[in-house]
């Protein structure tokens, strides 16, 4: 084959009304491959959106791409074939004279020219349409991530062939004895083709020469060689070509075996735990996914350093280079058809026909062009898809029977509250299995019950093995009628027909869309963007701010909400791992979504670059293929409490570390620290405030999740809380994990609705401001609880879910509670006393919040906040929980209500200490 490469200057006329029929006359340049957008072409806006980033030259219409090439004579009678590799609907013309259209998103564009072309020159023309498509096409075309670009951004080619040739070669390898190839043999019936299999390096494997028959080549081959299989520890890559009267077509493969054993999940008959991220195919410096291998690479390769080896594909699929770089690293990758809505069967209410047998086509494409890399492990038929369960499942059905090298899911939580596992499903991805069943630590308010990283008090216990697998199976809820349902960032009726047994899956279970825990907005980021895509929502962001006179402290309250968001992220990958019917979760995100309103939910930004929040090999702690985890009910513990802490094993590589010790040791903080010595734990020999160490011996185990023994300690006798600190680590390895407890003295303190007795003082508890100016003339120590009021916002203790703009307006037309939108604790530590944290939220503050309510202090000069509830930048209000108003101290929190708890009963002591000082001591602050 001869490839022309028609890269290069190409003349460009935008036809915003779509208004010529035949190719007009080019009014400007552009180098392809690129887009218009990205080669900022057209008209640049500047009117801000705070939905998703501003394309400020976004186009949507026909582009007119036309060029001159030259044909030689030796090429007139030969298959010509225009291969265009990632674009939108593509129609090519010759000298202004039509000939084809292709649609699809996914898949080449392989345009036939032969007998079209004379030798000479010819004028080429390309019309690239980026509106009318045959659906949606989720975060292929959408604004919110890769944006509806115009444009061809991948190779385009001239493909030159002789009239006969092998093409779509394709290669099923499970296993190492059975090899099969088949391949298309155009322009020839029957026939001999030479088939070749090598080694990435070139060493040849294999050799044959085989019949083919009406125009169909089938071959089944052996190999010999453990050292041949594909899986994310051994990336061993072979080619296949195959050869036919001089033209050749060669395929990278790799030799992997994708199975299930129930609930669990295979490859080459070797448990797997899927640690995914969400990709929705976010590249803002160019609004288009990248097109080659080694920039794909440095994208797996950051994701990697954060333990990640699997990528879901939200509605899209990526370019070949991103499977080809997955294969060279070890990623497991999962492409979804381009849809998000309802598949009816026909005759129901929203079938499409046109629409489906697109989206039908489209899976056979995406498999066809991308099913020979071996990180391609799963496809899916969308996200969240309602609609005719047995017509979803014909789509797996058909497309198994066609492809078996794959595993294959009816979409990604199908049916919502109403979930079930279809007959040709290998894999259940989803987030319950009934309303109650809850395999996730976050939802929407709006698709309450949330889950219990929201609700319930933070430990490291939590698991969904009872959930997946209950011990006792009841009748389900039966459902047949319209509910409304979150629909992208709307709300949306849909029939829900719902089993009448519970349902159990017998398949692997996937968590989806895990997290999605607000960050607050970085505000450095601004003046980074060179390229059209532009946040212009951080500009409103920031006025909003300084309105409320909260923008100077943007840095602290970034570094807050981050340390929450972070907790709640590990406390939800530890309850995965911790799950033994669990077979992976998929990250909301690890990388910010600047879309849907704007989520700011990854540790990283959108150009997958850390926020400086957490280390890659702090966050690596909690996930990576092997992880240490202790099991504690609470992390808030009383002096002379004796503790019973489990420890357990998630491992998905037992050859790292077979026979190994776990050391740990139990400390109070301020005496000792894990030290590091070549990348390899090593704990110091220092004893003081040491209260235990020891190890644990680590045995080789069939199952990924192991019991490695359970370490017994008391904690000391206390005179001051204390933060007490425990480290495990494998011995000789870079695994380790760290987890604290806040620990208490049992304080004879006594609190009631009216006052606070503590060490035979009273400090009486007020509820109005003008109750606590008489205390205050009066002489009578007081602290001022206000009642809440309708203007006041509930005090809640995890950040908010994905953003508070988007659900609240999904609330608000689906009827429901809105959500309550702040973002965890700005804590000033040192007005404290002893009353020892952090400047956030931690888990001593999470009855003190959770029974407390934000006061709304916008305008109020007067204050001094040393407690800051940290609001959300659409509300954007100046909160306090804690705070001097005047001389008053004011607090929110309802003591009374869990005065039974060691850290509340610190607490309390704390502010009797405070109002019972000088008040005017403390600094002014804010």
């Amino acid at each position: 084959m001869i490839v022309k490469d028609l890269q290069g200057i190409w003349e460009l006329c935008l036809d915003e009304k779509k208004q010529y029929s035949v190719p007009p006359k080019g009014e400007d340049t552009i180098c392809l491959p690129n887009s218009t957008a990205n080669a900022k072409k057209g008209v640049c806006k500047t009117e801000p959106t705070t939905d998703f980033m501003t394309d400020q030259y976004y186009f949507e219409g026909y582009a007119w791409y036309t060029r001159e090439i030259k044909v030689e004579e030796s090429w007139t009678d030969k298959k010509l074939t225009l291969f265009l590799e990632r674009t939108r609907i593509s129609t090519v013309y010759i000298d202004g004279v039509e000939l084809d259209t292709q649609d699809s998103l996914c898949g080449y564009h392989k345009h036939d020219l032969t007998g079209k072309l004379s030798a000479g020159a010819h004028r080429l023309t390309i019309r690239v349409n980026n509106t009318d498509y045959p659906t949606r096409g989720g975060h292929m075309t959408s604004p919110d991530t890769q944006t509806n670009w115009n444009g061809i951004v991948g190779r385009i080619e001239l493909q030159i062939r002789e009239q006969v040739y092998p093409e779509n070669v394709q290669v099923d390898a499970k296993t190492v004895d059975k090899v099969c190839v088949s391949a298309d043999v155009a322009g020839l019936s029957e026939g001999e083709a030479q088939v070749v299999i090598r080694r990435k390096s070139g060493d040849v494997l294999y050799e044959v020469s085989h019949s083919f028959d009406a125009g169909k080549l089938e071959v089944e081959l052996a190999l010999a060689g453990e050292d041949l299989l594909w899986d994310e520890y051994h990336t061993n890559l072979l080619e296949a070509e195959v050869s036919v009267a001089g033209e050749s077509e060669q395929v990278c493969f790799g030799i992997r075996k994708l199975s299930c054993d129930k609930r669990r999940l295979l490859v080459n008959g070797k448990q797997i735990f899927l640690r995914g991220k969400h990709d929705g195919l976010v590249f803002p410096s160019t609004g288009f996914a990248p097109m080659t291998v080694e920039e794909w690479k440095k994208v797996f390769a950051t994701a990697m350093e954060y333990g990640i080896n699997h990528y879901r594909f939200h509605t899209c699929c990526p370019p070949d280079a991103a499977f080809a770089a997955a294969d060279e690293m070890g990623i497991y990758m999962e492409p979804e058809l381009p849809f998000w809505g309802t598949i009816a069967a026909p005759g129901e209410e929203y079938y499409n026909e046109s629409e489906q047998a697109y989206l039908i086509e489209e899976g056979y494409r995406i498999l066809r062009d991308f099913g020979n890399h071996p990180s391609f492990v799963m496809l899916s038929m969308g996200n969240e898809l309602w609609g005719n369960k047995e017509r979803i499942n014909s789509f797996l059905h058909n497309y198994k029977k066609v492809d078996s090298r794959h595993l294959y899911t009816q979409g990604s939580n199908n049916f919502q509250w109403v979930p079930e596992v279809l007959e040709d499903e290998d894999v259940f991805c989803g987030v319950r299995l009934s309303k109650e069943r809850l395999f996730r630590g976050s939802y929407a308010m709006c698709d309450a019950p949330q889950g219990h990283i929201q609700v319930a008090p933070p430990d490291a216990c939590h698991n969904y093995d009872e959930i997946i697998v209950p011990s006792k199976l009841g009748e389900g809820t039966a459902t047949d009628g319209y509910i409304e349902i979150q629909y992208g960032t709307g709300v949306k009726k849909v029939k829900a027909e719902g089993g009448e047994q519970e349902l159990n899956p017998e398949v692997p279970v996937i968590s989806h869309e895990v997290g999605q825990y607000d960050f607050f907005p970085d505000f450095s980021e601004l003046g980074r963007y060179e390229g059209s895509q532009q946040p212009f929502y951080l500009k409103v962001y920031q006025e909003r701010m300084e309105k409320s006179g909260t923008f100077a402290q943007w840095q602290d309250f970034f570094k807050a909400t981050g340390a929450l968001a972070l907790d709640c992220y590990r406390r939800e990958i530890e309850t995965a791992l911790r799950t033994r019917e669990l077979s992976g979760f998929q990250l909301l995100d690890l990388q910010d979504f600047p879309g849907q309103c704007v989520a700011l939910v990854g540790v990283l930004n959108a150009w997958m670059e850390s926020k400086g929040l957490i280390s890659a090999a702090d966050w690596r702690q909690f996930c990576n293929d092997v992880v240490i985890l202790a099991e504690l009910e609470s992390f808030v513990v009383s002096a002379g409490q004796r503790i019973e802490m489990p420890v357990k094993l998630s491992v998905c590589n037992w050859d790292a570390f077979a026979g190994s010790e776990l050391q740990y040791r139990v400390y109070c903080e301020d005496c000792v620290n894990l030290r590091e010595s070549a990348g390899k734990n090593v704990l110091s020999s220092k004893t003081a405030s040491m209260i235990t160490s020891g190890s644990l011996n680590v045995n080789k185990d069939s199952e990924r999740l192991c019991e490695a023994g359970v370490v017994s300690f008391a904690i000391p006798a206390l005179e001051k809380p204390c933060k007490v600190k425990i480290e495990l680590a494998i011995a000789g390895t870079e695994y380790k994990n760290v987890y604290e407890l806040w620990a208490y003295p049992e304080y004879e303190v006594k609190i009631s609705e009216t006052e606070i007795v503590c060490a035979g003082k009273t400090v009486r508890i007020v509820r109005s401001y003008e109750d606590a100016l008489n205390c205050r003339r009066d002489g009578i120590a007081c602290i001022y609880v206000p009642v809440q009021t309708a203007a006041d916002i509930e005090g809640t203790y995890c950040t908010d879910f994905w953003n508070y703009p988007m659900f609240r307006s999904i609330s608000e037309s689906m009827g429901r509670k809105v959500p309550v939108g702040t973002l965890g604790l700005y804590i000033r530590k040192d007005e404290l006393g002893d009353f020892p944290c952090e400047a956030h939220s931690t888990p001593q503050w999470f009855n003190l919040v959770m029974h407390s309510h934000c006061t709304v202090l916008d305008g109020q000069d007067d204050v001094r906040l040393l407690v800051q509830p940290i609001d959300n930048v659409e509300r954007c209000h100046k909160l306090g929980m804690l705070y001097y108003q005047g001389d008053v101290l004011v607090c929110t929190s309802r003591l009374w209500e869990i005065s039974d708890h060691v850290e509340v009963k610190a607490f309390a002591k704390m502010l009797s200490e405070m109002v019972g000082g000088n008040v005017n001591t403390i600094g002014k602050i804010g």
